[in-house]
């Protein structure tokens, strides 16, 4: 694990602070949902949506940690003038973990964002 947060980069921090941001909301809003609190169908489905922005949030922090990578391994590339190809290839993999975190942070909070608004949705049908 501190392997992976090392290779990760600094953009891996703030995907792991999504996640606790996401596993919150969605706690509340199941809690406020399995418990039929009346509350605000518009201010719950605000609440809801709120999930899936945080995942879109750590999609693109991901991506953003991976052009960083790239850009790392680019001026390595530059200041070594001759690199083996096993540590491009390396390099390249390393750019990966974060865009890979960021998109299943993000798969998983449409995931959750769905059953939610699902949940929401037979709570207005069948109060």
């Amino acid at each position: 694990m501190i392997r992976f947060l090392s290779e990760a980069g600094p953009f891996i921090f703030p995907i792991i602070l999504l996640i606790l941001v996401i596993g919150v909301l969605t706690l509340w809003n199941a809690l406020i949902l399995l418990l039929r609190r009346q509350d605000s169908v518009e201010r719950r489905r605000q609440s809801i949506n709120a999930i899936l922005f945080w995942g879109s949030v750590a999609a693109v922090l991901g991506f953003l940690g991976q052009w960083m990578g790239i850009h790392k391994l680019t001026r390595v590339i530059y200041e070594q003038g001759t690199v083996s190809p096993p540590m491009v290839a390396y390099g390249i993999s390393e750019s990966l973990l974060t865009p890979i975190s960021g998109m299943v942070v993000l798969v998983a909070a449409a995931l959750l964002w769905f059953f939610l608004r699902l949940g929401l949705w037979m709570r207005e049908r069948h109060p």
